[in-house]
């Protein structure tokens, strides 16, 4: 029979397992970001095979995006780009950039859509030649005065275009 003792012993060893190990966790978990040229900065959700690519955004509410968050949707090349707003809940920024992170299309505040069904029509973006979109919340201090031509400047543990051959090898 185990007495509180043995059990608050118990508890004690699994709290002191989960503070070791959940830090290490957290620390492993790379860090991407990319600044605009006030070296404002977002934090990155990187959207890298095709069923990233396809639930993007879809089904967050407003609250689990924050301001200071964007979604980078990577691609191996240059190729026209058209994005649509099937499953959202809060408007978007829909940056689309070249291979150099230089914007090269911005779609301001476009309207979100909560399901798949029309009608209403599902808002569908232009068309760009792009090899990388970033999607911020819509009027989000890093989007707000971005302007085509800008150039962002990529920070993470890994260089772009190593990420960009993992897509390749992950499709």
């Amino acid at each position: 029979m185990l007495t509180i003792l043995d059990l608050a012993s118990k508890l004690i060893k699994k709290c002191v397992l989960i503070l070791v190990i959940f830090p290490l966790l957290v620390a492993a978990t790379p860090k991407y970001e990319i600044l605009n040229s006030k070296n404002s900065r977002l934090t990155l959700r990187l959207a890298i095979t095709r069923d990233e690519h396809q639930k993007g955004l879809s089904g967050l509410k407003p609250h689990e995006f924050k301001e200071n968050e964007g979604m980078l949707f990577i691609n191996e090349s240059m190729d026209e780009r058209k994005f649509w707003m099937p499953d959202t809940y809060f408007n978007l920024d829909i940056i689309f950039l070249d291979k150099n992170l230089k914007i090269v299309g911005i779609e301001k505040n476009v309207p979100f859509h909560p399901g798949f069904i029309e009608p209403p029509v599902i808002f569908k973006t232009k068309s760009y030649i792009a090899q990388y979109i970033l999607e911020t919340k819509a009027g989000a201090p890093f989007s707000k005065n971005l302007k085509i031509g800008d150039v962002l400047k990529w920070k993470g543990p890994s260089a772009l275009s190593e990420i960009g051959l993992k897509t390749h090898l992950k499709q």
